[in-house]
């Protein structure tokens, strides 16, 4: 199949606005091609935009059998795992930011805030919606922050060291629409603030009457083309993940983050697409995280999975990728990025009263099943030649939970479900198959 309806037009901007956005985005990379974000999953990055000349992303997907696109044909070779996630920024995370520890215990509410001691964080809210005709719909509002040390002592509103990058992306069957804003953390125009919660970039807003994020009103706008204005509500309790909200990415807990999640949300509003309204309503998902352990040589990408099942339980599960010690200690990380990889598997099963259980690597089995070939433009020289990029990203999986007698088939709602941002990554909708059913959505970084 192929996959070529990602509309991401260019808003026309005045020379004032032009200018701004050129302040923020130069900004930006500054901090992301150091750190080489959570979202930025891809050796083939290079900061571009790569838009068609009607203005559409092209993403051709196809799928191969796991262990096809590897010369040596095993089921995970090394030459198909995540090959690049963070960049090197450890000494500096060492010395800089705040740590994260057992000894500091996650507190709710007063963590739904902004951390700005620690180098990373996002807001994260995923989606799977119908409308009145049973059309299903994916869709993604996330709010990044990112701190830049070297920037600490600038007293500029534009160089201060927090930066934020708002995602949002909407997919139907046929077409995907996908945004994304930067800005300055000294401008006014990006925040997250707790009384009450809001989260906010531009006229992009998710605010709520309290300083819980729920409940709350969301709305934004993708390009010109799409306009979503949702209410949402709870129905179940937050989740802290890992022990108490400490959640190691390694067994040795050297990439460590706190997060918690609300995996039990209402949704319903309106979705307008080329100025035609749908009333929609589904299930939501929300995770807040927030680091300074990340963005180092060790971490290479992971795939994650947020999971409505149809009995009322919830499953998030991850597999983290990253290097050996023996590589980091030895400095072989660049000869060997590919090759040898720790795949550390966790995940958290959330009983439909929102009772919840930690997954250790036994407790829960993740594995591929099958791979979609992406082919991307990008634009990589001064001359702005398109030049394509492949992607071969594992698009149906196999997770099994033997103790809760679950093992189900997870597949990607449809092919090409790929934002191509300053640093492109796989996110999207997934169908669930097998002893249970249900939906959720799937994230997929450093392929």
């Amino acid at each position: 199949m192929i996959f070529q309806s990602a509309k991401q037009t260019v808003l026309k901007q005045s020379a004032l606005e032009q200018s701004v956005t050129k302040q923020v985005k130069r900004a930006c990379v500054v901090i992301f091609s150091a750190i080489t974000l959570l979202c930025a999953a891809c050796t083939d990055s290079t900061g571009e935009r790569s838009d068609s000349a009607d203005g559409s992303h092209s993403a051709e997907g196809s799928y191969l059998a796991e262990g096809s696109y590897s010369a040596k044909g095993s089921a995970e070779s090394a030459d198909t795992r995540p090959s690049q996630f963070f960049g090197a920024f450890s000494q500096e995370t060492e010395n800089v930011y705040m740590p994260v520890t057992k000894a500091r215990p996650m507190t709710l509410p007063e963590d739904h805030k902004s951390h700005p001691e620690f180098q990373l964080e996002w807001w994260y809210l995923t989606f799977v919606l119908e409308d009145e005709e049973n059309n299903e719909y994916g869709l993604q509002y996330t709010l990044f922050r990112f701190s830049n040390a070297a920037d600490s002592m600038v007293k500029t509103a534009w160089s201060e060291p927090q930066q934020w990058m708002g995602h949002a992306s909407l997919h139907s069957k046929t077409e995907h629409y996908f945004e994304e804003r930067l800005a300055a953390g000294g401008v006014g125009n990006a925040f997250v603030k707790t009384s009450p919660f809001s989260a906010v970039i531009d006229n992009w807003s998710w605010t709520s009457e309290g300083a819980s994020p729920f409940p709350a009103a969301l709305a934004f706008s993708i390009n010109q083309e799409v306009d979503v204005a949702l209410s949402l509500s709870t129905y179940g309790p937050f989740i802290k993940q890992g022990e108490s909200g400490y959640s190691k990415k390694t067994q040795n807990e050297q990439l460590r983050s706190y997060y918690y999640s609300q995996p039990f949300i209402d949704a319903n509003g309106t979705v307008t697409i080329n100025n035609q309204s749908f009333s929609v309503k589904g299930l939501g998902w929300y995770d807040h995280e927030w680091t300074s352990h990340l963005a180092n040589d060790s971490a290479m990408g992971w795939d994650w999975f947020s999971l409505h099942l149809n009995d009322g339980s919830k499953l998030m599960a991850f597999r983290m990728h990253s290097l050996d010690d023996s590589q980091i200690a030895n400095n072989t990380a660049s000869d060997t990025r590919r090759t040898q990889n720790e795949i550390y598997t966790t995940g958290t099963y959330i009983t439909k009263t929102g009772k919840a259980k930690t997954l250790q690597q036994n407790d829960i089995h993740i594995r591929p099943l099958k791979r979609e070939r992406i082919v991307t433009e990008k634009a990589s020289d001064k001359n702005n030649t398109k030049h394509e990029a492949e992607h071969s990203v594992p698009t149906s999986w196999e997770i099994s939970i033997p103790s809760k007698k679950l093992k189900v088939n997870v597949a990607a709602f449809k092919t090409g479900q790929w934002n191509h941002s300053l640093f492109p990554y796989y996110e999207g909708r997934v169908s669930i198959s097998g002893t249970h059913d249900g939906k959720g959505f799937m994230e997929l970084t450093g392929y």
